[in-house]
């Protein structure tokens, strides 16, 4: 009875009302609307982190990256740092990203990002290298390599513990996050004089609590998606 029309009398005229089952398709259609309109935003916020990778990651990379899955295949190197630093002195640092994925000719081969906590970053060539957010990533021109050189400079006494945290991504250079798969590292140096901790800083496995709770959402808000559009 539910799917039919009913008729009743509405200010001395014959109103016929539409079918229930009309009604509810139609709410479910508003309902689907709204789920597809949430996870399509989620995806452009998404895509435009993606997109924006190959001039450089900011600060929002500061706990690994979001739009690429981490994968144990892909390494991490820096190379040049000394078991312990003198003041004031400089050392030429070597960041490599070595990974199976194929590097397109002429396409973005890879990125990173690096946090400093003492001492400084020196740039001999800043086409490649560029300071953003607080940290050093590469820029455009610099993405089509999985290799960066530059110095570091010490601080001027040597009672600290310098910080190395370094991101690095192996892209395969099809403008999309698929197939692409970043690695990190960690180094804690002392200077001569440091008698402190030298146990590297914890929480750096790639993604904060926060970042997996927004990959938990936007997981579940696909997977809704994906069981209201199959509905008959």
């Amino acid at each position: 009875m539910h799917g039919f029309p009913r008729t009743f009398l509405h200010h001395g005229f014959l109103v016929k009302s539409k079918p229930l089952t009309t009604l509810l398709l139609a709410e479910n259609m508003v309902r689907r609307r709204t789920m597809a309109g949430t996870v399509l935003f989620f995806a452009v916020m998404m895509s435009n982190w993606a997109i924006a990778s190959p001039y450089g990651l900011g600060s929002e990379a500061n706990e690994g990256c979001l739009c690429h899955s981490q994968d144990a295949s892909t390494i991490v190197l820096l190379s040049g740092l000394p078991e312990a630093f003198e003041a004031n002195q400089t050392y030429n640092l070597t960041l490599e990203v070595v990974s199976e994925i194929p590097q397109v000719e002429n396409a973005s081969k890879g990125g990173f990002r690096l946090l400093v906590t003492k001492g400084a970053i020196e740039v001999s060539n800043d086409s490649l290298v560029q300071e953003l957010d607080g940290g050093w990533t590469h820029t455009n021109e610099g993405s089509k390599q999985r290799s960066w050189t530059f110095a570091w400079r010490a601080p001027t006494t040597n009672d600290s513990a310098a910080n190395f945290v370094v991101y690095g991504n192996a892209v395969n250079g099809n403008n999309a996050p698929t197939g692409d798969a970043w690695s990190s590292a960690e180094h804690l140096v002392p200077g001569v004089g440091y008698d402190g901790d030298l146990t590297p800083d914890e929480g750096i496995d790639g993604v904060s609590s926060t970042d997996r709770l927004i990959l938990a959402v936007c997981v579940v808000l696909i997977g809704v998606l994906i069981w209201a559009v199959a509905r008959p």
